[in-house]
């Protein structure tokens, strides 16, 4: 639907661009940009007052469906009483900080939000383009506000400050991440598109350049960003001969990195994959017209080892289920120290509440193990939510689970001393992998699991020792039993359940009585 995309788009361009003004004129202490920032809100209303105009329009042609309204008509709203913001910018009465966030998250991630949902439902549109589509909007949006950044560095004279520095690395991360999915899922044409118009981009020393020759440079990237979506607009009708959609043995750059194999439906997945998919919480029970609307947009990726999915304050939007693999979430701080909060495998969701909440992602999540991971849109699953009342029963069931397990996962380790925390640990992974009876596969680096365990590294190497000196066999990345049994003196009631010999004769455990620092051996 062009006659929505293309004003949206244009919108978007110019409250990026005021955002730039908004953030420069607070920063500066020069007075000749008044008469700039005026005409630019003169600007961003002319844009405003267009795609009202069409409003009326599209609606009677039916283009418009009731969600679609009522996000349009939020960021109309936010847009139309931007008048006493802008007051308080001109005379200098309000914060960047403050302004930054606003058009940040009251109008600039609304309207990507509302392209995106826009060009999925268009019919016409394949999936696999918009996705890629996508991925280019919240790449130009995080290249804006390392911009916006930029420019307030430079202007507090603040670049290279741990802080200014810290922000700034964070969003070439993000931008890099979307820029690195972009490739990945793009079609050749769009391809060609993007590098025509990246091939010219800031890469000297910020250091070397006055504030106000970089904001002008963040002028000229919005505009090239604006005229760049519009020509992938033009690309994201029609489908593709499935034999081209296999990455280009000489084109794809991302190929070392993550290969991606994209779907349009569940049933485009193996047979296996469709029974462990079935099985989980989120879909167990859903008839097959729900599952085609759920798996509509979906796509199944395998990403390799260091692969970062998303950072803490990014948008939610995908819903990543992991089916194979290890996905860490950890919180960090200015120091580049990291704490992590929760190690996650087969069969769990990745910041779930986050996208069924519509909120910034509260953490980072990196693939901490090669790992097979189905990602669908956000704005896709909300409307599903919205609309059956079956997929929000199973949503309530499973961010029920999760957090059941998250507060069985922390109990079991924070109240545990390092003995019964790595028995505990060893234990439920020997269930969760269960192919060899005696032997447990390290799924991922021991200062990992240290930090997961929530002790320090040599702790970890210390208890690992004890471990030894008991007739476990260490290695770099498996443990040994000497028995099959020998670990289930650390088993409690978060994983006897999963456990096969749990109420039988065989349990040589039944109360599930922690062992403490005596390592019990069962025959």
């Amino acid at each position: 639907m062009k006659q929505m995309l293309l004003p949206l788009c244009r919108l978007l361009q110019e409250m990026q661009k005021e955002r730039s003004f908004v953030v420069f004129y607070l920063c500066s202490s020069l007075k000749d940009n008044d008469e700039d920032i005026r005409q630019q809100f003169i600007e961003s209303n002319h844009v405003s007052d267009e795609l009202a105009a069409k409003i009326p329009y599209l609606d009677e042609k039916g283009r418009l469906n009731n969600r679609t309204q009522q996000k349009l008509s939020s960021i109309m709203t936010e847009v139309k009483n931007l008048s006493s913001r802008r007051d308080l910018v001109l005379t200098k009465k309000i914060s960047v900080s403050d302004n930054l966030s606003f058009y940040g998250q009251k109008i600039i991630e609304p309207i990507i939000d509302l392209i995106t949902d826009v060009a999925l439902n268009d019919l016409q549109n394949d999936s696999d383009r918009v996705s890629a589509f996508s991925s280019f909007i919240n790449f130009s949006e995080k290249m804006c506000r390392g911009f916006d950044h930029g420019s307030i560095g430079l202007s507090s004279k603040k670049i290279g400050k741990e802080d200014i520095n810290k922000k700034y690395e964070e969003l070439l991360t993000q931008q890099n991440t979307y820029r690195d999915n972009f490739i990945a899922l793009a079609r050749e044409e769009q391809k060609l598109i993007f590098d025509q118009y990246m091939t010219v981009n800031f890469d000297g020393n910020i250091n070397d350049i006055s504030a106000k020759n970089w904001f002008e440079i963040s002028l000229k990237n919005i505009d090239r960003m604006g005229k760049l979506s519009v020509q992938l607009i033009e690309t994201l009708e029609g489908k593709d001969d499935p034999l081209q959609k296999e990455p280009s043995p000489t084109k794809d750059k991302t190929k070392d990195k993550e290969e991606v194999r994209h779907s349009t439906g569940l049933n485009s997945f193996t047979k296996k994959q469709q029974e462990f998919i079935n099985i989980l919480p989120l879909f167990k029970g859903l008839n097959e017209k729900i599952k085609a609307d759920i798996f509509r947009n979906a796509s199944l990726g395998i990403y390799k080892k260091g692969k970062l999915l998303f950072l803490e304050g990014d948008v939610s939007d995908k819903l990543y289920i992991i089916l194979e693999g290890w996905v860490k979430l950890y919180k960090g701080n200015s120091s580049g120290e990291e704490t992590i909060v929760q190690m996650l495998t087969s069969g769990d969701m990745v910041a779930e509440s986050a996208v069924f909440l519509n909120a910034p992602y509260p953490v980072n999540a990196q693939v901490a193990k090669e790992a097979r991971i189905l990602t669908m849109p956000s704005v896709n699953i909300r409307d599903i939510i919205n609309t059956n009342n079956d997929f929000a029963v199973n949503v309530l069931t499973a961010m029920s689970v999760h957090s059941q397990m998250l507060m069985q996962g922390l109990e079991s380790i924070r109240l545990k001393s390092a003995t019964e925390r790595v028995g505990w640990f060893l234990l439920k992974l020997l269930l969760e992998q269960g192919r060899v009876p005696d032997m447990v596969e390290l799924p991922y680096d021991k200062s990992l699991i240290a930090s997961y365990l929530d002790m320090k590294p040599e702790t970890f190497s210390r208890t690992l020792k004890k471990f030894k000196q008991k007739g476990f066999e260490i290695r770099k990345d498996a443990v040994i039993l000497p028995q099959v049994k020998a670990l289930c003196g650390f088993c409690d009631s978060s994983l006897s359940p999963v456990c096969s010999r749990h109420g039988t004769p065989e349990c040589p455990n039944p109360d599930c009585i922690s062992s403490k620092d005596e390592i019990i051996f069962y025959d």
